[in-house]
């Protein structure tokens, strides 16, 4: 628990992971230490030997990427939950496979940049990088695990996170050219985060992203907190383009009035990506789809995740997951304790 407020706003961290699989308690104590600096935005920059491995075949690699993301997010919604930061904005980019040198962005206003002591000579090669192109050097500090130093080179315990998500006719694949993604994407937090990165995972040209138009959200609980659909777009567009540049995927993010979206309308769509709990709202597009005569879309699940399981089983997924009606509800209270303390 925090008593008092985290000295930096704005902080990069840098991850070297040896293998998507070594991602284990050391690392998740070094995400926690970072989280608990910092009170509005922390982006995990991970480098690792499997994204360039990979990086062409992507579904090979499906369940490791999609463990990794999920441990590195859950390990950070915890960590935030804990020091009363539940709304830290955290993202996690691939090094080098995003496109763009992260540490040059001066956008993100970093304010410091975290990592180990074995990552020293990266950590520098930031602020090199960052004084030849004429930017402030930042201040570089290094987190000390309490964890015991042979965790560094230990796989950590749960291998199956992501499970058999993929249908057998797309493992051996490379990239799709058009793929599909949806969601109302309110209050874009960790399990959305997880279903774009994943989309853009598996994106070799084109990503379409529907975000829920209002007419679709009328029973949403403490729908007074929704964001407007305008925001909600732009937050989505602004994440992906973190995740990877422009100048190798195109991003086509819509408001969607329907379940289908442009599924329904563009033919060029041959895979889309879906949560467990919105497998129903794929097979129904692909009914569709069947009876305008359009290739059935492939299908990719992920898992839902809540901030203390990076995996739920279906009894859970309702109860535990995070989601962006907690986060309404968080801010709802938050509004009425405010209130409540005004009218002593």
């Amino acid at each position: 628990m925090s008593s008092t407020s985290p000295p930096y706003k704005r902080a990069l961290l840098h991850v070297s992971l040896d293998a998507f699989s070594s991602f284990n308690e050391y690392y998740q104590e070094l995400v926690s230490l970072a989280v608990g600096r910092v009170s509005e935005a922390l982006t995990i920059y991970v480098f690792s030997p499997d994204i360039q491995r990979y990086k062409d075949v992507p579904f090979m690699c499906w369940k490791e990427v999609h463990d990794v993301l999920s441990l590195i997010y859950v390990s950070a919604t915890k960590a935030a939950h804990d020091n009363f930061f539940p709304l830290l904005d955290v993202d996690v980019v691939f090094e080098e496979w995003c496109g763009y040198p992260i540490e040059l962005s001066d956008d993100e206003q970093f304010e410091v940049i975290f990592g180990e002591r074995e990552d020293c000579y990266n950590l520098q090669k930031f602020n090199e990088n960052r004084k030849n192109s004429n930017l402030s050097e930042l201040p570089i500090q290094l987190l000390t695990s309490r964890s015991q130093s042979d965790s560094l080179t230990t796989s950590h315990d749960n291998t199956s996170i992501a499970g058999n998500s993929l249908q057998s006719s797309i493992m051996k694949k490379t990239r799709f050219n058009h793929v599909a993604v949806g969601g109302t994407f309110d209050h874009l937090h960790a399990g959305h985060k997880i279903l774009l990165h994943m989309s853009v995972w598996i994106t070799n040209k084109r990503l379409v992203c529907g975000v829920t138009a209002e007419n679709m959200l009328q029973n949403k609980k403490y729908k007074e907190f929704l964001e407007p659909i305008d925001t909600r777009i732009s937050k989505v567009l602004k994440f992906l383009r973190k995740l990877r540049s422009e100048a190798f995927i195109q991003y086509q993010v819509v408001p969607i009035y329907d379940i289908y979206g442009p599924t329904a309308t563009d033919p060029d769509i041959e895979a889309i990506v879906v949560s467990k709990e919105t497998m129903a709202g794929a097979n129904s597009i692909n009914e569709e789809r069947k009876k305008r005569s359009f290739k059935k879309l492939d299908l990719a699940v992920i898992e839902v995740i809540s901030s203390t399981n990076p995996s739920l089983g279906e009894v859970e997924l309702k109860n535990l997951k995070l989601s962006s009606t907690y986060i309404r509800e968080y801010l709802y209270k938050k509004q009425t304790t405010v209130k409540s303390s005004t009218n002593l």
